[in-house]
């Protein structure tokens, strides 16, 4: 009987290992992370030091590596397309498997029920972004930025809990919502919209451009958001309780390893140009 047992363990074991399972992700940040990549193996992956590096593409890795070092291999087809705000959906739903973006755990502990959260992959304290711009607009805006943004209009998602209650919270002269990345990128990037919460990354000035849009870090203002972020998995997938266990293992490996800050800093995101800049602190 415990031969059958074990058998019929090993069997499930390889079964799951040959599931071919649907991810869907940012097509810009799948397309960043493969010229990051450049055919390197998730495991062989070590340095981050990009000029096109983000936080997303650090996490498109880590879950991969923590996932391996768990002990769990498994095969993803990745469908591209804009899955911000309807991937949470997927998730609780059972449709999707597992995150490639971590989750603000204020979001995140809002389906609990059907979400296993992973331990903290950004911890509370560690993140700060910037007030990004038109590089046209660069002195003007920062002079209107006092101790909150109240004199200039602000542009993110109500779908980014976090970003959106900071924001908030700031008292901007208008806040717009809008949940594509790019769009809100292009808006500012034309002065559309003054200004817009985004992540540091390892090119100074900090910087993000793309087709028709550029936007520029207002130089020595950092806003803090004060939560932690987690990686997600479904409880309502037929695989979620066991990747989940095996993503908890390779967490604790990588954070024990100090490779997930290494990380963060190698890509910028936690960047210590910004230590001595003000802090703009929500009351």
């Amino acid at each position: 009987m415990r031969g059958l047992c074990a058998l019929l363990f090993i069997l499930q074991i390889n079964v799951v290992r040959a599931v071919t399972i649907p991810i869907t992700i940012e097509e810009d940040i799948y397309n960043y992370a493969q010229i990051i990549l450049a055919d390197k193996s998730i495991e062989s992956v070590n340095d981050f030091s990009h000029p096109l590096c983000q936080r997303d593409i650090v996490e498109f890795v880590l879950l991969q590596k923590a996932l391996k070092l768990g002990g769990l291999e498994l095969t993803f087809q990745f469908e591209l397309g804009n899955y911000d705000a309807r991937n949470i959906k997927l998730l609780v739903d059972g449709l999707l498997l597992v995150s490639f973006d971590t989750l603000w755990y204020q979001e995140a502990q809002q389906h609990i029920e059907r979400l296993y959260i992973s331990d903290a992959i950004i911890r509370k304290g560690e993140y700060f972004a910037g007030l990004y711009v038109s590089p046209k607009n660069v002195t003007s805006i920062k002079n209107k930025i006092t101790e909150d943004l109240s004199q200039v209009s602000v542009i993110s998602s109500r779908s980014w809990y976090t970003d959106w209650d900071t924001l908030s919270a700031l008292s901007p002269k208008q806040l717009h919502d809008e949940s594509d990345w790019i769009v809100m990128a292009k808006m500012v990037s034309r002065g559309w919209i003054d200004t817009m919460l985004v992540s540091f990354n390892n090119k100074m000035p900090f910087e993000y451009s793309g087709t028709d849009y550029r936007i520029i870090a207002i130089d020595g203002i950092k806003v803090p958001l004060q939560d932690s972020r987690h990686f997600v998995v479904s409880r309502l997938h037929p695989l979620g309780e066991e990747t989940f266990k095996a993503l908890q293992e390779g967490i604790k490996q990588l954070r024990n390893s100090g490779f997930i800050e290494q990380s963060y800093k190698q890509c910028g995101f936690f960047s210590p140009h910004v230590d001595s800049w003000r802090t703009l602190t929500p009351k």
